[in-house]
């Protein structure tokens, strides 16, 4: 008879871990392994942003609403319009009235001929940059006689603009532009104060009348 008592203490463990040992290589047991992260695609290269050189100025209207139309739109159907080089423009003395700098243009023509009869002003700058423009405050023409002097009083106000000194007033006229002979307007000893930082300048013109 077989002694069980022998097949208890180190005998007994020797076997199990044997067993053990076969169960573990006969099912192939692996730890499993974390799969690799996907890539990411590269974030596409910075491209700086273009800022343009130069830009569009609107046009601003004037304040109050534009005047009834006068005596002085008198455009006649036949009337040519004034060549460019047949009209002559200035301005005088640049007067200060509160916020407000305001001129004299004086317009004549070498021959009868016709213009707007409210006139739509740029402000040029030294290099020729066009700083802000005035739409017409009124609408229809007027003939000019000709070795007449005909008249507008022009206003610039809320000045907040960094600009190349002379200034330019310009008197669109067509597709081209009249300029305006005389000192810088406005006068950059004597601009007019900047009320509004985020605003255009305000630039206006009345109607052409014959100068009295």
């Amino acid at each position: 008879m077989t002694d069980r008592r022998r097949m208890r203490g180190p005998g007994l463990l020797a076997a199990f871990a044997a067993l053990a040992a076969t169960l573990l290589l006969a099912c192939g047991s692996t730890v499993p392994t974390a799969s690799p992260l996907p890539s990411l695609p590269p974030l596409p290269a910075a491209t700086p942003t273009e800022v343009p050189d130069t830009f569009d100025i609107p046009s601003f209207p004037p304040e109050t609403d534009p005047p009834e139309p006068t005596d002085n739109d008198t455009g006649s159907p036949g009337t040519p319009p004034c060549a460019i080089d047949a009209v002559k423009a200035s301005h005088g003395l640049i007067e200060s009235d509160g916020d407000d700098r305001t001129t004299e243009v004086v317009l004549v023509a070498a021959d009868t001929c016709s213009v707007d009869a409210y006139p739509a002003l740029v402000l040029a700058d030294a290099n020729g940059k066009a700083l802000v423009r005035a739409g017409e405050a009124g609408a229809g023409a007027i003939d000019l006689v000709g070795g007449v002097a005909y008249t507008s009083e022009v206003r610039i106000a809320n000045w907040c603009l960094d600009a190349a000194f002379p200034v330019e007033i310009r008197v669109l006229h067509g597709a081209a532009a009249i300029r305006v002979t005389g000192d810088s307007f406005p006068d950059q000893d004597n601009l007019p104060p900047c009320v509004h930082q985020d605003a255009a300048p305000v630039l206006s013109g009345t109607g052409w009348t014959p100068k009295s």
